[in-house]
């Protein structure tokens, strides 16, 4: 009996912790513009890796500086993925907006890239439906698309050999 009730507390704790998160998410607060400085270091074992910071300005004036991040490795696109992390910083708000426009239970959501409902490199589940997320290792390019299906514009601003310099700004509310 008491190990049920330990069970039943631990599920409750759970979904607290859960219902949590996603309020957070959606009620992050909302983003005029992002400027994303990368700056390449090298790796002897992976070589060049992005070390990214962004300053985001919110609608109502406040802006701050992100977090430092970072990846390694080799095989996947590097730069695509600190600016992923980024966005899910910062922009999911924007995704729990469109997956509530979007998504309907018991349809089937794959990508295709003839009939898709939204561009490639966003996750939109057709299952689990609390989870929403702007996914890193799909190519810098496609954060054009994405920009564009949540309201706003992304540019490269300027880079050399060892930066770039990325720019998100919120189209919505203009």
């Amino acid at each position: 009996m008491d190990a049920q009730k330990l069970e039943q507390r631990r599920e409750a704790k759970k979904l607290q912790k859960e219902i949590a998160r996603i309020e957070s998410e959606k009620n992050q607060k909302p983003v005029s513009e992002i400027v994303i400085n990368i700056e390449w270091k090298r790796s002897a074992t992976w070589g060049p890796n992005p070390n990214c910071e962004a300053r985001v300005h919110f609608k109502d004036g406040d802006y701050e500086t992100s977090p430092t991040f970072k990846c390694s490795g080799c095989g996947y696109d590097k730069e695509s993925t600190v600016i992923a992390d980024v966005f899910n910083q910062y922009l999911k708000y924007k995704l729990w907006q469109k997956a509530a426009q979007i998504l309907k239970p018991k349809k089937e959501y794959s990508y295709n890239p003839v009939s898709h409902i939204h561009p490639y490199g966003i996750y939109l589940p057709s299952k689990d439906y609390n989870r929403v997320s702007f996914n890193g290792r799909v190519g810098t390019n496609c954060y054009k698309q994405i920009s564009e299906f949540i309201g706003g514009k992304f540019e490269h601003v300027s880079g050399g050999k060892s930066f770039d310099v990325y720019k998100y700004t919120d189209n919505e509310g203009e």
